[in-house]
């Protein structure tokens, strides 16, 4: 469980809805994905340094695309499985490896984006790779529903991928 506190509205939420029993290492392994994430959720040493009492702080506004990124990841695996049932594992990585390999052009090209509108343009990459090989074996394009998602949370500009 990852006890955060919102330091805006002043609240402490218990956040369980992630894979795996340990939240340190949930989101150790998580902002290999999104490296955003260490921006997002900040994390609270305990005076013992115990791990196992790990706090963490963030805004709502940060918590909510948190929460986005984690979905939006649950998704892509999902679909991930869906084309590794259709293909192979090696061939679904790959559109890992594409997507991953566009941010890191994204970032170069473009040194004002922010690691969150980075993580973004991450997943639209991805589900645009993933859209274009299900639509094969008639699959719907999940784009729009992705774009809707963070509609008001990136620039439109990140958002519709013209930046």
């Amino acid at each position: 469980m990852l006890d955060i506190y919102l330091t805006d509205t002043q609240q402490h939420v218990q956040f369980q809805d992630y894979p795996g029993d340990h939240p340190v290492k949930f989101i150790l392994n998580f902002k290999k994905i999104f490296p955003s994430v260490m921006e997002l959720l900040l994390p609270v040493l305990p005076s013992d340094d115990n791990l196992e009492e790990m706090t963490w702080e963030a805004s709502s506004q940060d918590f909510e695309i948190f929460k986005l990124l984690l979905g939006g990841w649950g998704l892509v695996e999902l679909r991930l499985t869906a084309v590794a049932q259709y293909k192979d594992r090696a061939y679904a990585d790959q559109f890992v490896k594409k997507a991953q390999a566009k941010r890191k052009e994204h970032g170069k090209k473009n040194a004002k984006l922010s690691n969150v509108e980075l993580d973004y343009l991450f997943l639209q990459d991805l589900h645009a790779l993933i859209d274009a090989d299900l639509v094969e074996i008639g699959e719907k394009f999940y784009l729009p529903t992705l774009r809707e998602q963070w509609k008001g949370r990136v620039s439109d500009a990140v958002l519709n991928g013209t930046i």
